[in-house]
């Protein structure tokens, strides 16, 4: 019965989600919205780092490209319609595949850290993000809190790769 109940419980749940959401507002003055790839890279610059405006070539969608803790990072937009009105943001940094990145390594890091999650893709490559929904916006405060919780994961990472094998940037 239990299984049953947790199975139509996930069933309902997936219905019940949206498969994406678009940020159909404009951005509100002084809020940072993934809507509004712009006041992303602006706000990235107030927290003291690069923002690199640009356009992933894959998706078309926006991409910003910056550096914190010693890495060089993305952040990609994700919800878009046509590049636009985008609702969310991951910022994300990948490591090419040194024979080092296993599943293993992957729910080590995962097992102890909230904010971000690391995975092995199809290539091997070993890929760390962190995923900010921005639908209504941020506060510029809350979006520096945020760039310094990444910044801070990415400072992790370097122990976490002295401590384990570490994979190629």
């Amino acid at each position: 019965m239990r299984a049953i109940l947790t199975s139509l419980t996930l069933a309902v749940a997936a219905f019940a989600t949206p498969a994406f959401a678009l940020d159909e507002e404009p951005c509100g003055k002084n809020m940072v919205c993934a809507s509004n790839p712009q006041s992303v890279a602006d706000a990235v610059q107030a927290a003291g780092y690069k923002a690199v405006l640009s356009k992933s070539t894959t998706t078309g969608n926006p991409m910003i490209e910056s550096a914190a803790s010693g890495y060089n990072y993305s952040i990609f937009f994700y919800e878009c319609e046509d590049g636009k009105k985008c609702g969310s943001i991951q910022f994300q940094i990948s490591f090419e595949d040194d024979g080092a990145n296993t599943f293993e390594l992957a729910n080590k890091w995962n097992s102890s850290k909230r904010f971000s999650q690391m995975a092995v893709s199809d290539d091997k490559s070993l890929v760390v993000s962190y995923d900010v929904a921005t639908i209504g916006g941020l506060n510029r405060k809350n979006f520096a809190d945020v760039v310094d919780w990444w910044a801070l994961m990415l400072g992790e990472l370097s122990k976490f790769f002295k401590e384990n094998p570490a994979p190629k940037a």
